[in-house]
């Protein structure tokens, strides 16, 4: 019987000019899944870097090419994870956040792993708790446009340290979702970096400024405690029930739900009590749902139906609003805290 092929590509010190220059060249020069290992100035650890998980998000890959091209020389051993390069180059390039009958990968880092999503997941998680690095960070773009923040599910000042190192935001969460900052098998901080809009070219300057100093960093916690941070806790998710519709325009839809286009404008800004949201169709409110991180459902805390309109019901924060349609309906609408 043979042995089953690996499910990730692995590329051992690769020199500068065997990095093609083109970035598509580059990931259909990888061809699938790939691990990329660099030896460090500091061999005893290991610094991890982790991106394309969704395949529309394409900051990390970016930065992550053009440190590869200049030939960087990092302070550890560094291992750099592109996931879903075969997403990333579907037509069009870079707007596939997974295809047609997948798993979303950022929601397969718990069980159950019998697909190839799952499977790639436990491979990665395996591996990573083999090598106990000193820390992850997994880079990705936000689904709407705004400005760059982190995200983190195990708080601590090790992960402010980290989250400081590409933004002054950081959200500590209890939801629980399957993504990649959820594992603990590694034994060190786990960090998500939402860049920014895929769309925004500042997104690919804090990916890759933020990565070089990650990478570049001799002591990676050194005054870790002194950090500060515009810090949100514990936020939660309006979601679109299953068997409703969602669209977004400038004016109401025969959708259940219609955002308002612009809306993704709110990102980090405080809204106030009666913001206007969203057109709600016949069912009205019943097609949305607010979770918590035990499950409950508090809609009726946050929103409320003001003539055929979703309006929220106090002052919030919302992030991570996204006027994709499919996002928005697969996913979230988006995250909101309330201001304290």
């Amino acid at each position: 019987m043979g042995q089953a092929e690996p499910l990730w590509n692995t590329w051992e010190a690769p020199a500068p000019n065997e990095i093609p220059e083109n970035l598509e060249e580059f990931l259909c020069h990888l061809s699938g899944p790939t691990v990329i290992s660099l030896p460090g100035a500091d061999p005893s650890t290991t610094r991890v870097a982790v991106t394309l998980l969704h395949g529309n998000e394409p900051s990390g890959a970016k930065a992550i090419h053009r440190l590869l091209r200049e030939g960087f020389q990092p302070a550890t051993n560094t291992l750099l994870v592109l996931a879903c390069i075969a997403t990333a180059l579907t037509e069009p390039l870079f707007s596939h956040r997974l295809l047609p009958g997948c798993r979303d990968m950022n929601r397969c880092f718990k069980p159950p792993f019998d697909d190839y999503q799952g499977q790639l997941a436990k491979s990665l998680i395996d591996t990573l708790a083999g090598l106990q690095p000193e820390a992850i960070v997994d880079l990705h773009n936000t689904s709407g446009d705004g400005p760059a923040f982190a995200v983190t599910s195990q708080f601590g000042v090790e992960h402010m340290s980290l989250a400081n190192l590409f933004t002054s935001r950081l959200v500590y969460t209890d939801l629980s979702l399957g993504s990649l900052m959820e594992i603990t098998e590694p034994g060190c901080p786990v960090v998500t970096i939402e860049c920014g809009g895929a769309r925004q070219a500042e997104s690919d300057d804090v990916a890759y400024q933020g990565l070089q100093e990650y990478l570049l960093r001799p002591h990676l916690f050194k005054n870790a405690a002194a950090v500060q941070l515009d810090l949100y806790r514990h936020p939660m998710r309006l979601e679109l029930k299953e068997g409703f519709q969602i669209d977004c325009s400038s004016q109401p839809t025969d959708a259940d739900v219609t955002l308002q286009r612009g809306v993704q404008n709110l990102n980090f800004g405080e809204v106030e009590t009666g913001q206007q949201l969203a057109w709600l169709g016949e069912q009205g409110m019943a097609a949305l749902q607010v979770k918590d991180g035990e499950g409950g459902n508090r809609l009726d805390e946050f929103f409320e139906q003001r003539e055929g309109m979703l309006c929220t019901r106090q002052p919030l924060k919302l992030f991570m609003v996204t006027e994709n349609p499919h996002i928005a309906a697969t996913d979230c609408l988006f995250y909101l805290v309330g201001v304290e």
